[in-house]
């Protein structure tokens, strides 16, 4: 084992090293506190999975009490707690009186109840943990959905004055073309207006008017088409119908999302992030779209904050993000790679990456989900690969495969 699992609250005596080697020759890391004080203090750094406390080294009253302060820990790594009792018939006793404790036996059981009794209690503390993290996902994901409802319903709300307003800007501009043109014909046929006409000609700056009257309309139309091209990629990242697999186009979803990513994209000051496209010829490819979608969000998303944090460090440093789409030499998987030049993956956390709630963020910046959750969906729900290089200071690579045509079952 690589971390501490166990720890062991026992004051320095025979039958302490005697426990001490049994549980060392299962293979169990351990830390030992020789009392209460000590061992709080143990497990605030350790997070061990599971607590050995014996009543040689204190009495009931103080045992029970260490167990409710270790319940009481903050955090989600609350221990097995486990009280070493004298005797078998005080051991029962313990459990059946003192809910807080998991578990209690004497102190002189057979090393091979010892052991199948330390197994359990951590297999349970494990149990416990991945119940947890199944909790913090489901949330998670009940978050996302909340939000693609929620974009959804004021994406429709939006997209109907705006179909409205383009639609009225194209009739605006043909009467507006042919007001200009009236207009020009009239100052052609009566280059001398009423006194009253020519006033109002020049406090107007009727001139001016005509020139900058249809690039004011143009201007609005391409705002309310940039609008209507944000909501629709927002609808189409935030695809609600993923129970189905459909056909789906990578380069636009691609593109949607670096639409969405835009402004973090330019960000505040200093050098925006270059962009550079190499897309393949690629056909549309049988997925479910709204997850390939969150899959690529949370990458770009990540590649984002690693050069924003090299630029902290370095005000000439140029970022840069490279998007590359590709048929593998067999024409049967999509290799998609996205690249960046920032920071890159430390050698001593590349194993931990994928993991869940891994994450190297500030506190409250981030759930540490969403590399997790990109393994999932690629290797789990498309029967794909998502592998990467980095080098540290240079930047990362993650490659994404999935195949071009396969059935698959969610699981």
């Amino acid at each position: 084992m690589n971390m501490t699992s166990l720890l062991l609250i026992h004051p320095s005596t025979d039958h302490l090293i005697s426990l001490k080697e049994i549980l060392k020759n299962a293979g169990y890391q351990m830390a030992v506190a020789e009392d209460c004080e000590t061992a709080l203090s143990l497990l605030a750094q350790l997070h061990p999975g599971l607590v050995l406390a014996t009543q040689t080294l204190m009495n009931p009253a103080d045992g029970i009490e260490l167990c409710q302060k270790v319940k009481r820990c903050p955090g989600d790594h609350t221990p097995y707690f486990i009280i070493l009792s004298n005797q078998s018939e005080e051991a029962e006793l313990i459990c059946k009186t003192h809910a807080e404790i998991d578990d209690s036996f004497s102190t002189s059981s057979d090393p091979s109840e010892i052991l199948a009794r330390v197994r359990l209690g951590l297999r349970i503390y494990q149990l416990n943990q991945h119940l947890k993290q199944a909790k913090n996902y489901l949330l998670q994901n009940e978050k996302i959905l909340s939000i693609g409802q929620m974009v959804s319903g004021i994406a429709h709300e939006i997209n109907n004055p705006v179909s409205l307003i383009t639609g009225n800007i194209s009739h605006a501009t043909e009467y507006t073309q042919d007001l200009i043109e009236v207009m020009q014909l009239f100052t052609e046929k009566y280059p001398e207006p009423e006194p009253e006409i020519e006033d109002l000609m020049e406090e107007v700056d009727l001139e001016f008017l005509m020139d900058d009257l249809p690039q004011a309309l143009n201007s609005m139309k391409s705002g309310a088409d940039r609008i209507r091209q944000l909501v629709q990629s927002l609808r189409n990242f935030y695809q609600a119908d993923d129970a189905e697999q459909k056909l789906f186009d990578i380069h636009q979803g691609l593109e949607d999302i670096l639409l969405i990513l835009k402004a973090r994209l330019k960000g505040k000051q200093g050098q925006p992030i270059q962009i550079t496209q190499d897309y393949g010829d690629l056909e549309n490819i049988e997925c479910y779209p709204g997850q390939l979608n969150q899959v690529f969000m949370n990458l770009l998303n990540n590649a984002i904050d690693t050069l924003n944090l090299k630029k902290m460090t370095d005000p000439k440093f140029q970022p840069q993000i490279w998007i590359k789409t590709e048929l593998d030499s067999s024409q049967e998987q999509v290799r998609i790679s996205i690249k960046d030049n920032g920071m890159g993956i430390d050698d001593q956390i590349k194993e931990k990456i994928f993991e869940p709630f891994f994450t190297t963020q500030a506190a409250n910046n981030g759930t540490g989900l969403g590399l997790s959750l990109s393994h999932t969906i690629i290797t789990k729900n498309h029967g794909g690969k998502i592998q990467y290089v980095s080098q540290l200071e240079q930047g990362t690579e993650f490659i994404i495969e999935i195949p071009v045509n396969r059935s698959l079952e969610l699981n």
